[in-house]
């Protein structure tokens, strides 16, 4: 199986530098054309999805979609499983303020000192815990089932949620091989990393990250060498191909005026429409 995990396009949050979280924000305009520059350049490459799972908050959701449409079809084009368990950590009250350094956020509740006033009702953010159980979910329901299908050895997935969301499912991923089996590709990604268990990830927007998840050859499967053998992917390698890769936005820039980062308005342009070929 080929897996690409893939952060949503450009919102408002992101160019104001705040926290977006479970707050839907809405797609910039230069958000919408790095959708259409990541959903060609998908097509462009000849990589046919045969899943794509999406957060169910809208930047995720018009991001695959926007890949969907690219995809060649018959009679429909593809649509994105959406599931809630993709989304975004919940800042709570953090929601909408803009991002400071951490040594100004107060260490007790986690926020900004001056992100409210006083009498202003405090939301707690959702605990780390959470959102690891939520990667754990998504893992036993959706992907580990396609991974142990068979015919699905040797299918594309794509899974387009967010940029703390996706490198808390990869930690989580990790966690269910031999670190011994994972793997960097050769090139410029394997220097300086370390241990590819250890690798660190993050993406940009539309940013995505490729990895290559196969069985290993029979004649491997009886190595006793193993440092891990509770890894519930035991017997199984991963391969990292590429990270945050941006390949499609060569060339893209920003339309200057401030309409690149305003608000894309989906009542003049639909979505469909904005893709069409």
């Amino acid at each position: 199986m080929r897996l690409f995990l893939i952060r949503h396009a450009e919102t408002v949050h992101n160019v104001a530098q705040a926290w977006a979280g479970t707050t839907d924000s809405a797609l910039t305009n230069h958000g919408t054309l790095q959708i259409e520059h990541l959903a060609k350049h998908f097509a462009s490459k000849s990589i046919h999805f045969d899943q794509i799972f999406a957060s169910d908050l809208s930047r995720a959701r018009l991001t695959a979609t926007g890949i969907c449409l690219q995809q060649p079809h018959q009679d429909k084009p593809m649509t994105p499983i959406l599931t809630a368990d993709l989304r975004e950590r919940d800042f709570g009250s953090l929601e909408g303020i803009r991002l400071k350094p951490a040594s100004k956020l107060d260490p007790g509740s986690g926020r900004s000192q001056n992100a409210q006033s006083d009498d202003s009702p405090h939301i707690e953010s959702e605990t780390m815990i959470s959102v690891k159980q939520r990667a754990t979910s998504f893992l036993n329901e959706h992907l580990l089932p396609l991974l142990f299908d068979h015919s699905a050895t040797e299918a594309n997935v794509a899974i387009v949620s967010h940029g703390i969301f996706l490198h808390v499912l990869w930690n989580r991923l990790v966690e269910l091989f031999d670190p011994m089996d994972i793997s960097l590709a050769t090139g410029d990604l394997s220097r300086d990393h370390g241990p590819a268990a250890l690798l660190s990830p993050s993406w940009s927007n539309t940013g995505f990250m490729t990895l290559l998840i196969q069985p290993r050859p029979a004649f491997q499967e009886h190595n006793t060498s193993c440092s891990r053998q509770d890894a519930l992917l035991n017997g199984w390698t991963m391969e990292i191909i590429a990270v945050n890769s941006k390949e499609h936005l060569t060339g893209l820039h920003r339309t200057r005026g401030g309409i690149g980062s305003a608000i894309h308005d989906l009542r003049q342009k639909r979505i469909d429409q904005f893709f069409k070929r």
